[in-house]
Formats: structure tokens, C-alpha cells, sequence
């Protein structure tokens, strides 16, 4: 498999981002490869941990964005399940996400389904006090190595106070993937309204209605490793993901958030950890 060719199939099977409910805490998850190609099931090793030089070895790819929504959409055949959390000072919160794809992107239209539930900190309202489910509908056109996407996030399902509810973020979102044989590339831009507002711009009452845009850049330094540089929400995010087992469809996502502490609810810069479990049936 040719180097352009594993990049945009990795690139449209491993999609999307499920958000966490709140905005200062994103639990991230990345879908499995829907079918590996049959050179992806010769093991190149039975070490739980190596490197691997192609990226047809692997099970599934690093991730592509910390918070941007993606205009490229998982199909049916394909679910995942992530956890996510930040912590600065002497606070910690998250929240876990999971979900599954449906129809065909490639063919006609694909999409994803997913939940996301909050908080693991029970010292802020209780664990688990708060859930949403996500949508998103999207179309691929791998000859040019596009995505499109719109969707809607954060539709309230439960909360435990009035502050805990939720007003539903819809967006926009188109993905390119730019091959190459040194750090293939992709690039997500699109615009929101609601949570994708800019932070520093709008309080928490003042975001509805309101539109932002959001960006994310993704360079692939390694088959096994991307370098990720993603602004959602007037808000800076720089990190890495990796795939620690190639044989495992496992990511683990690190990062600054709040790189330039452009959200006025905290006083410093937050660490952003992921851990991303895809796959097929």
C-alpha cells in the first residue's frame, strides 16, 4: 500500500471527535479502522510495544484534533469509547464519551452517534451529573481527499442543577488530507455556534447564539505519532497523539490547553490528557 493511499484511508476511518459536555473538559475518542487491509493483519511483530514503518501496520491512527470537530465522519461497522480530563492548580475534572458510526460516507452519507457524560469530579456538582448525546452527518470524497461534515453536540439529556444544562452547539466542518512521504498532514477548519463561541469573548450566559470558528492541524511525524495544533473556542491547544501498540486500536492524547490562557475562568495554562479505544465489528 502506497504511503497517500494509507493516509486517506486512515485518515477517513479513523474520524470523528466525540466532545465532552463541557467545554473546559474534552474527552476525546477516535473510531477503529472500519476493515484493515489485508497487508495491515501480517504482524510485523508479537511485542506489545514497537515501532512500525508503514501505516498499514497499524490497527488505528493517532488523532487529528483536541476539541475541532471533523468533516470526516465514521460509517456503520465502526464504534469507540474515550476518556478525558484537564487539570491545573489544584483542579481536575473530565469526562468519558462513546459512540458508533453509521451508514456509508464513501457511497451516499455516514455519520456518528455518541454520548458524552460528565463530570468524573464530584467535588463540582457530582460525578456523572451531567449527559449529551452528539450527531454528526457527513459525505467523503476520497478522490480529493476531502470531508465534510455538520452536526450538532451537546444535546441535553440529564443534569443534576440548572447551571449543568445544556443549549446544543451545532457546526460546520471540512477536512483535508495532504499526503506526503515526509509528516502527512491533515486540516480541519469549520465554524460553530453555542460552546465553539469564543471563550474569552462571551461569558457562559452570553454564548448562545453566538458563532466562533475552529481550526486544527494534525502533522504525522511518525506512523505511530502526530503533532497537533488545534484552536476550538478562542482557546489554543498544542499536544501529541500517539499509538503505543500498533497492533491495538488505542490512542493516547497529551497537551497544553489554554496555551495562551485565553479562557478567563482559569489562571493557567491546563494539561489535557486522552486515551481513545476504536473498533470494528
Amino acid at each position: 500500500m502506497s504511503l497517500k493511499k494509507n493516509i486517506v484511508l486512515g485518515g477517513l476511518l479513523i474520524s470523528s471527535l466525540a466532545m465532552a459536555e463541557n467545554i473546559s473538559t474534552i474527552a476525546g475518542s477516535s473510531s477503529a479502522l472500519a476493515e484493515l487491509n489485508a497487508t495491515s493483519n501480517v504482524k510485523s511483530s508479537d511485542k506489545l510495544f514497537y515501532l512500525v514503518d508503514d501505516y498499514s501496520a497499524l490497527a488505528t491512527l493517532p488523532g487529528f484534533s483536541f476539541g475541532a470537530p471533523s468533516g470526516l465522519v465514521p460509517g456503520y461497522g465502526s464504534a469507540f469509547v474515550g476518556v478525558g480530563g484537564t487539570s491545573y492548580s489544584d483542579d481536575t475534572d473530565g469526562g468519558i464519551a462513546f459512540g458508533g458510526g453509521y451508514g456509508d460516507p464513501i457511497k451516499s452519507v455516514g455519520g456518528a452517534v455518541s454520548m458524552s457524560v460528565g463530570s468524573i469530579d464530584p467535588t463540582d456538582g457530582g460525578a456523572f451529573n451531567r449527559g449529551s448525546i452528539n450527531l454528526s452527518v457527513g459525505k467523503h470524497f476520497p478522490e480529493y481527499g476531502i470531508g465534510t461534515s455538520v452536526g450538532v453536540s451537546n444535546i441535553d439529556i440529564w443534569h443534576a442543577t440548572n447551571e449543568d444544562e445544556m443549549d446544543p452547539s451545532y457546526y460546520a466542518a471540512i477536512t483535508k488530507l495532504l499526503p506526503n512521504e515526509i509528516a502527512p498532514v491533515i486540516v480541519s477548519a469549520g465554524f460553530g455556534s453555542n460552546s465553539y463561541s469564543d471563550m474569552g469573548k462571551y461569558d457562559s450566559d452570553d454564548r448562545e447564539h453566538k458563532w466562533g470558528e475552529f481550526f486544527s492541524a494534525a502533522a504525522y511525524v511518525h506512523p505511530q505519532m502526530s503533532l497537533i495544533l488545534d484552536y476550538t473556542s478562542g482557546v489554543t491547544t498544542f499536544g501529541t497523539s500517539i499509538v503505543p501498540m500498533p497492533n491495538y486500536p488505542v490512542s493516547v492524547g497529551l497537551a497544553a490547553y489554554d496555551l495562551f490562557e485565553e479562557d478567563d475562568s482559569a489562571d493557567s495554562v491546563k494539561l489535557l490528557g486522552t486515551l481513545s479505544i476504536g473498533f470494528s465489528f
